[in-house]
């Protein structure tokens, strides 16, 4: 039976709307309507300070500019929550726009596309409204978030695109905005960072314009509505894979492309990170997927051997990533490390090639999201308030962020994989997907995994709480002393952290799991 669709503009909207909101965001910083010589974003940070944020003085644009943010991510969230009851019918929304001919850009909402937007728009309101309070004091501040939202603006597209040259145009766009993201602060070091990550950006950007020209060649279409675009084995389609591999393993941080992570994560301002581990690794996560179910299709994968590679790289950056984590004193660093490991158990359960393991990696884009959010989020409660980022000096910080700690705790434990926490769902379902194909060794690295994960987070929590005193921590034996220096987070930035540490555990206690139902209804469409 074919598939009910329903034309519509709202696909189109749900970008435009964060699009315009950064591009008017950006025109903030112009003080000289003559000319972009006094740009506040051309600036270096040695030279003079913009005048919206002059020490001692208001900022002029903040009202402004957080009711443009507000609007940005609120009117996307809805848009998004509006179409629930279409897509729970199975209708396909689509839309098209007849620019950059003779391809141009096509929009499509399926279940998975859904899945993913919805995702998306929640952590882009949470991110926004957490960054106004983290960033709160900083200068060049319309050029930061005129750039979250520009970076925003081109994840959703990714995953609303309805074909390969939409995508592919959507996420060229996300990775250049980022990376004025990642080199914000301007110094020597974020901008070796930012160098770093625009070379990477590069090479992926060429990985899959490549790829999606012999997709082109080979099929003579790009949509992404169908079982299957490639159906013969050649030199030229084991090219494309290796191209889509590049390109989307570089974005989800897959061994050995990983390496832009950790410096852009501890260099660029934290909610910079927050966006790219919540939303912008997981379009590289995304588009795995549609490559191998949409370009290539299940069947395609029982002439060849490709997937096993995927798979054996996967299961390496598991380990890799979680071994490194071990070794980082820097909090923000260890989280990035943890994030390369787990972005590894997405990555397997899409090489897989089951049912159960595709459950699993789909359900872990959420559950990752949650959890990682939610300690970078506390991160950055900890960094901002102490101006200490090594993990051995924050022993006893507990007592002076009891609630954002808690919920770095939760965290904490939902990344091991205990239930009744999100990530354990995953570890479930890629177990069962392993062992349908006959392969114990990656049970073994899930449970090897966990126990890394316990390793290196459960002790940050004992010594937030239960530290000794000395000159590696606070003084936790002077209870007056912490009560009167409590530093918990202001409620625009304890909020979200609040959220996310409830969704790390809430939706496998609550009689409907929605997240899980919406990934094997993508799981069926896919296995159709």
């Amino acid at each position: 039976m074919a598939t009910e669709t329903m034309d519509s503009i709202l696909p189109f909207l749900i970008i435009i709307v964060p699009l315009l909101a950064g591009i008017a965001i950006f025109l903030l910083g112009v003080r000289d309507r003559k000319g972009f010589a006094s740009y506040e974003g051309l600036q270096t940070a040695k030279e003079e300070t913009p005048t919206s944020s002059l020490p001692g003085q208001p900022d002029k644009h903040a009202p402004l500019r957080s009711a443009i943010l507000m609007v940005a991510t609120l009117v996307p969230l809805f848009l998004v929550l509006y179409l629930y009851p279409v897509i729970s019918r199975g209708v396909v929304v689509t839309g098209r726009l007849d620019v950059l001919p003779p391809l141009g850009l096509s929009f499509t909402v399926d279940v998975f596309g859904y899945y993913m937007v919805l995702l998306f728009a929640f952590f882009g309101f949470i991110i926004v409204l957490y960054s106004i309070g983290y960033m709160q004091g900083d200068v060049f501040l319309n050029r930061f978030f005129g750039f979250l939202m520009l970076v925003y603006s081109g994840s959703l597209g990714v995953v609303l695109a309805g074909d390969l040259f939409s995508l592919f145009l959507f996420f060229e766009f996300m990775s250049i905005m980022y990376f004025v993201l990642v080199v914000h602060d301007g110094t020597s070091e974020a901008v070796a960072a930012g160098v770093k990550f625009l070379f990477m950006t590069i090479i992926a950007g060429i990985s899959l314009f490549l790829a999606v020209v012999v997709v082109f060649r080979e099929a003579g279409s790009l949509a992404l509505d169908t079982d299957g675009l490639i159906g013969d084995v050649s030199t030229l389609t084991l090219l494309a894979f290796i191209g889509f591999v590049i390109a989307f393993g570089t974005k989800a941080a897959m061994f050995p492309l990983h390496f832009w992570m950790p410096d852009a994560y501890s260099l660029a301002p934290l909610p910079a990170a927050i966006i790219s581990s919540a939303i912008m690794l997981k379009t590289g996560a995304y588009g795995l997927i549609r490559v191998f179910y949409n370009v290539f299709g299940p069947d395609f994968w029982q002439a060849v051997p490709w997937d096993n590679v995927l798979m054996v790289l996967a299961a390496f950056t598991i380990l890799f990533g979680s071994v490194l984590a071990i070794a980082q004193d820097d909090l923000i660093r260890r989280l990035a490390y943890s994030g390369i490991a787990q972005l590894g158990y997405v990555i397997l359960g899409i090489a897989i090639l089951t049912p159960n393991a595709l459950i699993g990696a789909g359900y872990h884009i959420t559950a990752h999201a949650f959890m990682k959010g939610c300690m970078l989020l506390c991160a950055g409660v900890f960094v901002q308030g102490t101006g200490n980022r090594s993990i051995r000096k924050m022993k006893g910080i507990g007592y002076l962020f009891p609630v954002s700690m808690l919920a770095f705790a939760i965290a904490s434990v939902t990344a091991v994989g205990i239930p009744p926490f999100n990530i354990f769902i995953t570890k479930w379902h890629l177990s069962l997907g392993a062992l349908e194909i006959a392969q114990p060794t990656l049970v073994f690295v899930l449970l090897i995994s966990s126990l890394l994960n316990a390793a290196y987070y459960l002790p940050i929590v004992y010594y937030a709480f239960w530290g000794k005193t000395g000159e590696d921590g606070v003084n936790v034996q002077d209870k007056g002393f912490c009560r009167s220096k409590l530093l918990e987070a202001k409620p625009v930035m304890l909020v979200p952290i609040i959220l996310l540490a409830v969704g790390c555990f809430v939706f496998t206690l609550s009689l409907t799991n929605i997240p899980l139902e919406l990934v094997q209804s993508v799981t069926a469409m896919l296995y159709r």
